[in-house]
């Protein structure tokens, strides 16, 4: 599912900060254009994933760049206390702009000039990403460029400022390399992910490389500039596809984003859902023949997805721990709901689905006892006390055990007619 439709929102590089999601984007101006024509840069706003919020324009005439109209990708990071929003000049420079007053700006040219200048490399110095390590000194980096035409990536540490830079550009080595540019980096389990566009990507066991080709990890009429984030404990996959997708003739260069739940394989292979890609993060709906466990839009601390002969199940549940599914929609009254939940340990464990939250009013409980193992699913099935429409739900787990349960999926009764 598409969102925030007709404004040409695109390249979306979506970060946490101060619990909210913000997307720094790049803006194709209007349908219709021969090419891509990209006046300016926006930040917006969420705190669902669903309605995002326009925060802020950064417009190149307020950068040492001047009016432009190839305002290419950005990224942004924060450090103590100020936020930093990279720019691509075309595929000539990236400049950086810094605001002090939140991540929503505004945003001031922080040099003036380029912190990438053209031909600091022998690649083109644009389409930034800005990683943050997870070390102790939470060492910085920008990667950009492009490996097309014999060409690579580059990496190179920040200062502590986040607009010089700490080291040289190093080329990154990739293992069965493939063309492309919008180079991305994030992190899981230890292992440096690398993708690009087309959701090509690879990994490394050093953020400098070499990385090794894994393949495609997912696909759509275009998976354009694609990004990861993660947000209440949930990884999500976000991409750009033509806002017309679907009409006879398809605009490329009018664009929109998408966003998709995102899943790693015990082998660290990514894997994304192709009914999500369809209906949308944030949202569900009472009628779908089954909600996956894994698609929940924020969980407690502790919480993992792991995967199993049907996909993947929750684990990690605790005393206390609960998932969270927002917008639920189309529910009946005292709507009749089945789980699939196991249970290892001779100690029983309840299940409260409560409204909104932990503390929410309780909507109903079951108690699970021994299903002979957790790798040993079992249905169970009661009624809800709700009223008919949409409700947020959150399943709450309360044992004894060291191990509560572990959760695979949960579905409603279907009307018959």
């Amino acid at each position: 599912m598409r969102i925030i439709h007709n404004k040409g929102v695109c390249d979306p590089h979506v970060h946490i900060f101060n619990g909210k999601a913000y997307m720094f984007s790049t803006h194709d101006r209007c349908p219709g254009n021969p090419d891509f024509r990209m006046d300016d840069w926006r930040i917006f706003s969420s705190d669902d994933l669903l309605n995002w919020k326009l925060e802020y324009t950064l417009r190149p005439e307020d950068t040492f760049m001047g009016r432009f109209n190839k305002c290419y990708a950005t990224d942004a990071a924060e450090r103590n206390g100020k936020y930093y929003f990279y720019f691509s000049q075309d595929q000539d420079c990236t400049g950086v702009a810094v605001s002090e007053n939140g991540p929503g700006g505004p945003y001031k040219d922080a040099l003036g000039k380029p912190l990438l200048p053209k031909g600091i490399v022998d690649t083109a110095p644009y389409d930034p990403t800005v990683f943050i390590d997870d070390d102790e000194n939470k060492t910085p980096y920008i990667l950009f460029g492009y490996t097309v035409f014999g060409k690579k990536y580059y990496i190179a540490r920040l200062n502590e400022d986040m607009i010089s830079l700490a080291e040289e550009p190093r080329p990154i080595d990739r293992i069965e390399g493939w063309d492309s540019d919008a180079c991305w980096i994030t992190k899981h389990n230890g292992l440096y992910y690398m993708n690009t566009h087309n959701a090509f990507y690879a990994t490394s066991e050093n953020i400098y490389g070499p990385y090794k080709f894994r393949g495609i990890f997912m696909s759509d009429y275009t998976v354009d500039h694609g990004t990861f984030f993660t947000y209440h404990n949930q990884t999500y996959f976000t991409y750009g596809i033509p806002e017309n997708l679907g009409d006879a003739v398809v605009d490329p260069y009018y664009r929109t984003t998408k966003i998709v739940y995102a899943h790693f394989r015990d082998n660290g292979d990514i894997v994304t859902d192709d009914f999500i890609k369809v209906a949308g993060v944030g949202q569900y709906d009472a009628s779908w023949d089954v909600i996956r466990g894994e698609w929940y839009f924020a969980a407690s601390d502790g919480i993992v997805k792991k995967e199993n002969a049907d996909g993947f199940e929750i684990r990690g549940i605790k005393n206390g721990s609960y998932l969270y599914y927002q917008n639920v929609s189309n529910m009946r009254q005292n709507a009749p709901i089945s789980l699939r939940i196991s249970n290892g340990n001779d100690k029983p464990c309840t299940v409260e689905i409560r409204e909104k939250s932990p503390f929410g009013a309780m909507l109903g409980i079951v108690k699970v006892g021994n299903t002979g193992g957790f790798d040993k699913f079992e249905t169970f099935s009661f009624e809800l006390e709700n009223t008919y429409g949409t409700h947020d739900l959150c399943f709450v787990f309360r044992s004894e055990a060291e191990e509560a349960a572990r959760f695979e999926d949960f579905r409603f009764e279907k009307v018959r007619p």
